[in-house]
């Protein structure tokens, strides 16, 4: 697939699509309720939700982070990089259990196409108590 880079400028087009233009990726606004808990304590609660959906993958909702309580994540050094949605960030969650490590990530560089989650922050299902609701 793409090289990974190590800076994306603003505006840059993935080159994922080129490559793979059966592969699809959706980003879709959604007034629904999201609340995440860690061991109990709610991290997040908003109804400002970007859903991320991505073939073979499961949906992802991205948070605008006046939704998040940041002051219990802290930026961890980890980096991944997806050749559709660009570099993502992530953080370790201060929970009264102890830290759960990258269970949240953010695409502060995001490509021109994945613009709509930028600075958003997704949390991992599986580390964390994420639950969807309607709207409120």
């Amino acid at each position: 697939m793409a090289e990974r880079p190590t800076d994306i400028p603003r505006g840059t087009r993935a080159p994922g699509y080129p490559r793979a233009p059966g592969h699809r990726v959706a980003f879709v606004p959604r007034h629904l309720r999201v609340r995440v808990a860690a061991g109990g304590t709610e991290i997040a609660a908003t109804t400002d939700v970007v859903a991320l959906e991505e073939k073979g993958y499961p949906t992802r909702h991205y948070l605008a982070r006046d939704g998040v309580d940041m002051s219990r994540l802290e930026k961890t050094g980890k980096t991944t990089f997806c050749p559709f949605k660009g570099l993502a960030t992530y953080y370790v969650i201060h929970g009264p259990d102890g830290e759960v490590r990258d269970a949240a990530w953010s695409y502060e560089q995001p490509y021109r196409e994945a613009e709509l989650v930028r600075d958003r922050l997704a949390f991992d299902a599986d580390a964390v108590e994420e639950t969807v609701g309607s709207t409120p």
